[in-house]
């Protein structure tokens, strides 16, 4: 949902999601004038009841003020300011409401003087929403101060449950809610790669045991095979792994397992990629749960991933179309000639159709891939993308002569790509890579792990979704997600699915709102191996606060971080 309040010398535009609330905030370069930040505070009611007030907190300080800061420790921002026109409150449920109040500081450090508080009521979405989409992402931010500080950055393993469900942020418990939907004589279609979490396969055992008709497909390939995304060899994987959780999950029942099963075999140089469910109800298919989430550890509770469900019968009919394709396991020829009966390439931008569009792959050719470079190309205000494997030339093309007229396009990396060259802005393109912050790598903050060192993840540590957002904050929003990677593999090769969503602006603001905190997480880790590889870190500390209003200089006419206000002040309430 959107909001704003224009009424005063700030004006306050805010942004939700279903745990996460972004701001932009807007003033004349008068109010800018030894402006130190802000302070924010945060009024809701609790799940008990009971009404909170609490002033948000933050690892940077002044040096004025705080020499020597605690490592690990968080500061109140009564008197360590926000400085930034743009902040994002994570710490939210959904379907709450919330009130926050802004209060500017003035003057120096060591004699603050207080602003008029100027505030703003916001009510975050429904995780589940009926009839609509519900969105999942899990928490994708283990190379964290946060974790560092609450679990030492210890593998899960041996911190239990707690630390796994922290990691998972609802995603899991969102995947088990949907198998828990079906019910005696409904029957769920499954097509996974990863196929492999041993309680949400036990919840599978559940469903068929209470009379659900399961139909699965897994990936089965054998032999070694060049994955083309990552370009390793794969030994077998993940059939081994997939089919060694079958047997543990006790759905391998002799008698039952042609019913319930389906490996995919067939074309060995690429994968089985999907990771879907269509749940049927008296044979009319009810519902999609997809997105970017292998039924794995990894996957759940390690790299940044999203869950999709879509309640929609006319998708859930493509899918389970799809589906059934998939079934007889099918060459290449056969199933891209499918899939293009199902849904013709879409030929130019303006041709999305408002609503859900499903795109299947394998297909013919990368007109679909071309498609989505114009696609965030064309944005207006505001371009969004994350990338788990690489830059295709499609949008490296598209986007190397774009120029201080073009959209804000912000590009989350997995890893960096020459094609996008070594820069993290230009020409209004913004790019973060997936980064953690090392031993002594800011003075007193700690040091961070990742998903490769606790044991989650092996080749994709951070960032592992694969959705594109066009002018989310518009009234026409487009999003684009599934498990497909913007690549060529993905496009020609891999099974894959993928929807194009236009219109729902519900959809683009949780999307948007996720990217945010993404983003601006890795976004920050970048900046600092950029800076520590330059040697620049030492006398440029990013740990501290500006002792004055210089930090507000990037914020005026015709500044990078002004245009980002400005995706706020244009966006359609």
């Amino acid at each position: 949902m959107r909001f704003k309040n224009t009424k005063g010398a700030f004006n306050l535009y805010a942004v939700t999601g279903t745990n996460t609330v972004a701001f932009g905030i807007d003033c004349s370069e008068k109010n800018m004038k030894k402006l130190l930040g802000f302070t924010v505070e945060k009024e809701y009611t609790n799940k008990e009841g009971q009404k909170v007030k609490v002033t948000s907190m933050g690892f940077k300080v002044f040096k004025e003020r705080i020499e020597n800061p605690v490592a690990g420790a968080l500061y109140s921002t009564y008197d360590n300011p926000i400085q930034s026109f743009v902040w994002e409150d994570f710490g939210c449920y959904p379907s709450c409401e919330y009130i926050y109040n802004f209060t500017p500081l003035y003057d120096n450090p060591l004699n603050i003087t207080r602003g008029k508080i100027f505030s703003i009521t916001v009510e975050t979405e429904p995780d589940w929403k009926d009839n609509d989409h519900s969105i999942f992402f899990n928490r994708g931010v283990a190379s964290s101060q946060a974790y560092a500080v609450k679990f030492k950055n210890n593998n899960p393993d041996a911190e239990g449950e707690k630390a796994y469900k922290w990691l998972s942020r609802g995603l899991k418990e969102a995947i088990i809610s949907f198998i828990e939907k079906t019910g005696n004589g409904d029957e769920l279609f499954g097509c996974f790669y990863e196929f492999r979490h041993d309680q949400i396969l036990q919840c599978l055992r559940e469903a068929k045991d209470r009379g659900v008709k399961l139909h699965i497909i897994y990936d089965a390939k054998e032999n070694k095979h060049l994955d083309s995304d990552t370009g390793r060899m794969i030994d077998s994987f993940p059939k081994t792994d997939n089919e060694d959780a079958i047997v543990n999950a006790g759905l391998s029942d002799e008698n039952e397992v042609i019913k319930i099963f389906h490996p995919r075999k067939r074309n060995k140089s690429y994968i089985s990629h999907n990771k879907f469910m269509v749940h049927v109800i008296n044979s009319v298919p009810k519902r999609v749960w997809t997105g970017s989430t292998n039924i794995s550890k990894g996957g759940i509770f390690g790299q940044t991933n999203v869950g999709h469900s879509i309640d929609d019968e006319i998708v859930a009919g493509k899918y389970l179309g799809y589906w059934k394709e998939l079934k007889d396991d099918p060459e290449s020829k056969t199933i891209k000639n499918f899939n293009e009966q199902l849904q013709k390439n879409i030929p130019k931008v303006k041709d999305i159709p408002v609503g859900v569009t499903c795109i299947f792959s394998p297909r013919k050719n990368l007109d679909m891939l071309r498609f989505y470079a114009d696609l965030l190309d064309s944005a207006d205000d505001c371009a969004c993308i994350t990338l788990a494997f690489g830059v295709h030339e499609y949008f490296a093309s598209a986007l190397s002569d774009n120029t201080l007229s073009n959209a804000l396009t912000f590009m989350m990396l997995e890893k960096d790509d020459p094609d996008i060259s070594d820069y993290i802005y230009k020409n209004n393109v913004i790019k973060a890579v997936g980064s953690y912050l090392k031993e002594n790598t800011i003075y007193k903050w700690v040091r961070e792990t990742n998903t490769l060192a606790l044991g989650l993840n092996k080749h994709v540590m951070y960032v592992h979704t694969k959705f594109l957002l066009k002018d989310p904050l518009s009234k026409m929003p487009v999003v684009v997600t599934g498990s497909a990677n913007f690549s060529e593999a993905s496009l020609v090769s891999n099974d894959e699915n993928t929807v194009i969503i236009k219109g729902n602006t519900r959809v683009a603001d949780i999307y948007f709102t996720e990217f945010l905190r993404i983003f601006n997480h890795y976004y920050f880790r970048w900046v600092v191996r950029k800076m520590d590889e330059a040697g620049t870190l030492e006398s440029e500390n990013p740990a501290f606060l500006k002792p004055d209003d210089s930090w507000t200089e990037q914020y005026k006419t015709g500044k990078y971080k002004r245009k980002r206000v400005e995706i706020f002040t244009k966006m359609h309430v």
